[in-house]
């Protein structure tokens, strides 16, 4: 019951970043939609959601995003609070770079397998931590945007992700 409520308080300290992000500026839902791809340490395959809730100031813009996770002998949930930096180029491709404060929490399928050894082979652990994003986004037909992103992360989140989006 202890490792619920850390979990469950881990998650609303991240969400409560939302709120005061949005009052920072002329913030609201623009678009949302899939994310998918790998991790590695955990190696796993990565799903989401994520949204775009605008820019708060000239070129930056807040993007929160929640994902589930398998492989590796550990199930992920984790939620992302990330602001990106997106540079203004005269093309149809725009790169972007930034950062996340994520939360994840993990469920060990087994007690001392896979990735489970870097936490002294417990069931379940909660790490809060920051994330360094960089990726591009092209604008496709109407107003549906594709990206591709590399995370890097630190605080015993995943080291890596590559990942791909589509925003509607």
């Amino acid at each position: 019951m202890i490792r619920f409520a850390r979990t469950l308080l881990s998650f609303l300290l991240v969400l409560a970043f939302v709120p005061a992000a949005a009052l920072a500026g002329d913030l609201g839902l623009r678009s949302w939609g899939p994310r998918v791809g790998v991790s590695s340490n955990p190696d796993q395959i990565v799903g989401g959601v994520q949204f775009d809730m605008g820019e708060f100031a000239e070129h930056l813009r807040f993007q929160p995003s929640a994902e589930i996770a398998f492989g590796d002998h550990v199930n992920t949930i984790q939620a992302n609070v990330m602001v990106a930096y997106y540079f203004p180029v005269e093309s149809n491709i725009t790169p972007y770079a930034g950062g996340s404060i994520s939360a994840a929490f993990y469920d060990f399928s087994s007690s001392c397998r896979g990735f489970a050894r870097t936490f002294a082979c417990d069931h379940h652990d909660t790490r809060i931590g920051p994330v360094a994003v960089g990726g591009i986004e092209t604008k496709l037909s109407g107003n549906r945007r594709f990206l591709a992103e590399l995370q890097l992360g630190f605080a015993d989140l995943p080291d890596a992700k590559i990942m791909v989006g589509w925003l509607f």
